[in-house]
Order: structure tokens, then sequence, then C-alpha cells
């Protein structure tokens, strides 16, 4: 599987770029790249109205704000836990929510941990559902309030990690 890093933020580019990761890495929305799974920085409600969330919400419609928020309801999903569910766009078929911010003030929102769980467990369930091509923005790292380096640190190391475990 191919895990495009992409980011609106230079100074997000530039931290990936220093992790000499084996991951594309862009200045740019990751949904303008030929990908079929993105990654959702979702918080634990599933509430899409800020950072990232807010440009999917505003890509794929207000139903994909529903469908994660009635999943959420149903299903709790703790920080650094990753799920698929699906968009029903052509191009881009899943979205893998993993929440890199409690809505109850509990987990390990605030650390850069959080960069490593969602991104460690966002590569699982994307290749779970036989996706070929991930895309993620700096995960925690805008509304999170995580400092950029150490999160993108983090965050490169759980990708390399997930492949590898992946055998892919």
């Amino acid at each position: 599987m191919k895990v495009l890093l992409a980011d609106n933020q230079q100074k997000v580019i530039t931290a990936f770029k220093e992790c000499n990761s084996s991951s594309e890495v862009h200045l740019g929305n990751p949904l303008s790249f030929e990908i079929d799974a993105i990654v959702s920085p979702a918080n634990s409600l599933g509430i899409m109205n800020g950072g990232f969330d807010a440009v999917l919400r505003r890509f794929f419609g207000t139903y994909i704000e529903q469908r994660v928020r009635m999943y959420l309801h149903k299903y709790e999903l703790e920080v650094g836990n990753a799920i698929a569910i699906t968009t029903g766009h052509k191009k881009i078929k899943w979205v893998i929510v993993s929440p890199t911010v409690s809505a109850y003030g509990a987990g390990f929102s605030g650390y850069p941990s959080v960069s490593y769980a969602c991104a460690y467990s966002s590569v699982h369930a994307a290749y779970q559902t036989g996706a070929k091509s991930l895309g993620m923005t700096g995960l925690g790292m805008g509304v999170g309030g995580l400092e950029i380096r150490k999160a993108a640190r983090s965050q490169c190391q759980a990708i390399e990690d997930a492949l590898e475990n992946l055998d892919l």
C-alpha cells in the first residue's frame, strides 16, 4: 500500500521530509492526489466542523459526518484507534476515522504518541479494506495542538512500522 502525506502547512511538510519516510510527501490537500482512502483525524464524537475534518465534510458532503457520527454513537472509538467507513465516492472509497482528540477529555490526547497510534491504526484499517493508497495529513498537528516535529516523527515511524508488520 502506498501512503501519501500531504498538508497545506509548509512547516508540517518540512517536518515530514526531515523524517526521510518512504511515504510520498507533498504540500497540498491529500484529496487532490490519486488515493482511494483518506484519514479523518476526527474527534471521538465524529464532529467534523474544524481542521481537516471540515475539509472532508465539504468534499464528501454532510452525509459523511452523519455516517461517522452514527457509527461513533453506536460503537465507541477511542483516541488512537481507527475504523473504515465507506464514502460512496467513486474515487475515494474509504474514510479512515482515527480520533486524535477525545471529546470527553479521556485517553492520551495531547501527546505525540497520538500521532503514532492514529497513523499505525489507520494504515491497518486501510489495509483491511483493500485500499491501494492512503492519504493523510499531519495527525494531531492542527486542531490537536501537538508539537509538529515530534508528532511528525511519531507519525512517520508508525507508518513504517505498520507497513513492515503487514509485510507490504
